[in-house]
């Protein structure tokens, strides 16, 4: 335990002293970082963190830009791939009584709280940018493909009339050569 928290003390930024103004904080996320969170499906990556942090009396304004790469396991082939990322997310930390969470991008800390350490918001929103299906990109065309029912589904009564008469007019090869000898016996 004490290697992870010695891991994520540079994730933590500390309030006093900082004056009210925009500062930026650079971090790098490589694999060590995903080894301090248990039970974690991400186990490589190579991602930048860029922080905007703006301090004002009332809050503290946290906007987040992380981009890279993680390292996941194909759903369907078990194939490893790299699995790119862009995300920007924004969080707002008001002053207040108590420390309580609002909603996904806005907390309320108390005013003698001394700091905070971004480690859980950056890997947060890294494992919600994972897809639920993760498939190697070489299936992404097929996957993207629309099945045939769902063109019957999503086309219109014309089109379909469409797409039956030209299925008809494609006629399969192994039954031309009956057509040929039947229309040579008639």
């Amino acid at each position: 335990m004490y290697k992870a928290v010695k891991d994520l003390l540079k994730y933590w930024i500390e309030f006093i002293g900082l004056e009210n103004r925009v500062h930026d904080f650079q971090y790098i996320i490589d694999d060590r970082f995903f080894k301090n969170f248990d039970g974690s499906e991400i186990k490589k990556g190579s991602l930048s963190c860029l922080l905007h942090l703006n301090k004002t009396d009332n809050f503290i304004d946290l906007d987040f830009n992380i981009t890279g790469s993680v390292e996941l396991i194909c759903d369907r082939s078990l194939d490893v791939f790299e699995h790119v990322l862009d995300i920007k997310k924004h969080m707002l930390l008001k002053y207040g009584e108590e420390n309580k969470e609002i909603d996904d991008e806005i907390e309320i800390i108390s005013r003698n709280r001394q700091g905070i350490n971004i480690a859980q918001y950056i890997y947060e929103f890294i494992a919600i940018s994972i897809p639920m299906k993760k498939l190697h990109p070489r299936y992404s065309e097929v996957e993207n493909m629309p099945q045939e029912n769902e063109l019957l589904y999503s086309s219109s009564p014309d089109d379909i009339k469409d797409s039956q008469e030209n299925e008809e007019n494609i006629i399969d090869p192994r039954w031309e050569a009956l057509r040929k000898l039947k229309n040579k016996f008639n």
